[in-house]
């Protein structure tokens, strides 16, 4: 069967210019501090909120204050539990933020709000500090678009189609300010926005992390928001014709 999102993408490939890679930028390797979690994945371009309080993790927070504010964030890998307070297996890709706001708590606790930046490959790892550390290669973001020239259509169409999704569910237009989709400049950050929103499972999020083709993110994004279209017409189906599921 023919994917529909798959053909439109490659109708807007027509039409638009590629982003032109920034040398400077692309392959760069630099030491960060790396913060495992066991369901938390993040994207680029997206805002997590988090609250600090393992002693080794408050430690992570005050370098970082003192010097560029990154952080790592990975996803620990499955049986993580048995070794989480040493080191357990975490994926090789994640994304680096930078801490935006903190506030610092009793007890030398923080509250923070890292902003993504970067997906990053993990080289190797560095001793040294109470908490993980390790030397990355930024990665770039391949079949990336400029979407400031007005001359795309998906942008609009993406943002179309996620219109029509929000507007059927509780609290559409709270979450549709929120992404603020409109501001927007390149692919790359309309579908690693978007994306982010959808309440996967973290292996799937993580699928998406590691693409590093925007074309194909956005195939992948377009399914998924047809998909979820498609679920909720059926739920306010089986709701308004009063549709009963039980056995007799």
């Amino acid at each position: 069967m023919r994917n529909p999102a798959k053909s439109t993408l490659h109708r807007f490939s027509e039409f638009g210019n590629f982003m032109e890679p920034d040398q400077n930028s692309i392959e760069k390797k630099i030491i960060i501090p790396l913060f495992p979690l066991p369901t938390t994945v993040f994207y680029p371009n997206t805002d997590l909120p988090l609250h600090i309080f393992e002693p080794r993790y408050r430690s992570m927070v005050v370098d970082a204050l003192d010097g560029e504010k990154n952080i790592g964030m990975v996803l620990l890998k499955p049986g993580w539990e048995k070794d989480y307070q040493a080191t357990p297996d975490i994926q090789t890709i994640g994304c680096v933020g930078k801490i935006e706001r903190h506030v610092q708590l009793p007890e030398g606790k923080y509250n923070i709000l890292l902003s993504g930046l970067h997906r990053f490959r993990i080289i190797n790892e560095i001793e040294g500090k109470l908490y993980r550390q390790a030397q990355v290669e930024l990665l770039k973001e391949i079949n990336d678009r400029n979407l400031t020239d007005g001359s795309i259509s998906i942008k609009d169409h993406i943002i179309k189609n996620m219109k029509q999704y929000l507007g059927n569910i509780p609290s559409g237009d709270t979450i549709e300010q929120a992404l603020d989709l409109e501001t927007c400049n390149t692919l790359s950050q309309l579908v690693d926005r978007v994306a982010y929103h959808f309440d996967l499972s973290p292996g799937k999020m993580q699928e998406f992390l590691e693409e590093q083709d925007v074309e194909k993110r956005a195939e992948t994004l377009q399914s998924l928001i047809e998909l979820k279209i498609r679920l909720t017409k059926i739920s306010h189906k089986i709701k308004d014709e009063g549709i009963d599921f039980s056995m007799n």
